[in-house]
């Protein structure tokens, strides 16, 4: 490469690095002071103002994944294939004491409702519940399906919590870079705004307790927001995925949807967490200062 074209290439580089928008800019600035890979992508819904890095690659879900599972159940509640209210057969086999709420009262109460099943699911993020919902929904293939059908490409369902769990024990960076379970933060941005129009499943969203110090841990008190963390073990160091995905209510009371991934870091939880935070305050000031033009 000759110094003329070298200089022209970094010239062409630096130009599309001021063109880009300044929540952009902001995201790369954070995502330098990570040893992971950052996407996130920002959707403002009044406006249509899109906004994404790393936008179409590919992130493990963990967690996240209950958010289409839960989509489809209530589809096909509305379908009339089932009823929210109808009590489902927890087997001993779907049992996971760790994270459930369901499993840690499993010897005493071994039927739930379905739509209480699908609440403690994403506000709790229940282990039980979505071992056994992945079947009820049709597996893997049946909810990539209808994603597909609601035109989300980006994500897709393989594997039950527990099965993807136990390939990625002493396989976390095999998992990192595997196809399967996985999401894109353009996607996933997709999948909440879906989800968002079904009042039961917003109000589980902003229901969620996990991951507090996430989407919400850096705006401003009082703000209305709803999500789905997802968080994947750790080998040694090595975490698999952090991430969060929901909704932020602005002033003006409209919604940004937000989607949010670090993988591959080897820093402690806390400041993967401080990362999707400052990811969430910047796109909410960006967000905020669109509406003030």
């Amino acid at each position: 490469m000759t110094r003329r074209t070298w200089l022209t290439m970094t010239a062409a580089a630096v130009a599309v690095r001021a063109a880009e928008d300044p929540l952009v800019a902001e995201w790369r600035k954070i995502a330098a002071q990570t040893d992971g890979v950052v996407g996130a992508a920002a959707l403002d819904t009044k406006t249509g103002k899109r906004v994404s890095l790393h936008g179409d690659d590919r992130f493990p879900l963990a967690s996240v994944c209950k958010l289409p599972i839960a989509m489809c159940l209530h589809a096909m509640a509305a379908e009339g294939k089932l009823s929210l209210n109808q009590e489902i057969d927890i087997p001993k086999e779907d049992v996971v004491l760790t994270v459930s709420p369901i499993g840690e009262q499993w010897e005493k109460r071994k039927k739930w409702p379905l739509d209480e099943m699908i609440s403690l699911m994403i506000a709790k993020s229940d282990n039980t519940a979505v071992q056994t919902l992945y079947r009820l929904a049709g597996g893997g293939e049946a909810i990539t399906a209808r994603l597909r059908s609601w035109g989300v490409t980006g994500v897709r369902i393989d594997c039950d919590e527990r099965s993807i769990g136990n390939f990625a024990r002493g396989r976390m960076r095999r998992l990192i870079d595997d196809p399967r379970d996985t999401g894109t933060p353009n996607a996933t941005v997709d999948m909440v705004v879906k989800a968002i129009q079904d009042p039961t499943l917003r109000a589980d969203l902003q229901a969620t307790t996990t991951g507090p110090k996430r989407i919400g841990g850096l705006l401003p008190p009082g703000t209305v927001f709803g999500h789905k963390t997802g968080t994947t073990g750790s080998q040694g160091k090595l975490n698999g995925s952090t991430n969060d995905a929901g909704f932020i209510r602005l002033p003006n009371g409209s919604d940004l949807v937000v989607a949010l991934y670090l993988k591959g870091s080897s820093q402690e939880l806390d400041a993967r967490e401080k990362t999707l935070a400052r990811l969430a305050k910047v796109a909410y000031d960006w967000a905020s200062a669109l509406r003030s033009k």
